[in-house]
This record gives structure tokens, sequence and C-alpha cells, in this order.
């Protein structure tokens, strides 16, 4: 199921996503930091999701109750374009929220200007659980 769920949220993001604009996979959690830095000339939102994936790092967790999950990017339709897992033992919440809001207007404001549209499903959010030392998103369903 949960094979099915990534397919279907990669095939959307494929129909949705502008060239310019970075694609943010909901299983590329743990997130690995970037280790160049954007382009001057880069989108502000390239920008924004860089500084996003450097904050949360690898991740590192002990315990499920550490990691977290983060909405990130805005669809067109409405709701985040995806989802991160982070981890609270690691990353200041307010810091890594205060990324996530930046990076949805920014996607909202190019979605408005793009005239992009989507299919208007609904995406269910995942979990994150601490695996290998590293928070994952798992399926919701699955994490009951």
């Amino acid at each position: 199921m949960r094979k099915l769920v990534l397919l279907l949220l990669l095939a959307c993001a494929a129909c949705t996503t502008r060239a310019d604009a970075p694609a943010v996979s909901p299983a590329a959690s743990p997130v690995t930091p970037q280790t160049a830095q954007p382009a001057a000339s880069a989108p502000a939102s390239t920008n924004t999701l860089a500084q996003i994936t450097g904050l949360i790092g690898k991740a590192a967790c002990t315990s499920d109750q550490q990691c977290q999950v983060l909405p990130v990017g805005a669809r067109p339709c409405g709701g985040p374009a995806s989802y991160l897992a982070w981890s609270s033992a690691a990353t200041s919440g307010a810091d890594l929220q205060a990324l996530a809001d930046r990076y949805r207007s920014e996607q909202q404001a190019g979605n408005s200007r793009s005239g992009m549209v989507s299919d208007c499903r609904a995406i269910a959010p995942p979990a994150a659980a601490c695996r290998a030392g590293a928070c994952q998103l798992i399926d919701a369903v699955s994490a009951q």
C-alpha cells in the first residue's frame, strides 16, 4: 500500500511541478543536508527548501517520540505538496516551522503566477518513526 501511495504522489508531482521547482519526494526522509549552496539566481523556494533540508540534516533519533512529520510546499488545490520526517532531538521545531511556512508561501505564489493545477485529491499525511537511528516517513495506517 505504501508503495502505491508513493507512486501516486510521485506521479502527481510530475504532473504539477514546474521544471524550475525542486521535486520533494515524500519518501526522501531521512533527509541529508545539501552539500552545495544553490546559485544566487535560483528561485527563492529552492533556497528555502535547501535551508529546510539543511536544518533537518540526518534526522537522528533514539525513539519514535522524537520523530515528527513536517508538511512542505503547497499544492495548487491546497494542502502540502509533500512531507518530510525530522527529529525533535536534533532540530528546533520553531525554526523549522518558520522555514516551512515561508516555503509554502513561496510555492503558493508560484502556483498562482503559473496557473498550475492539480487533481485536488486528499492526501493522508504519513507518520514518522525512528528506524536505524534516523526518522523516516511511514504509512500512517501501518503505524497504528
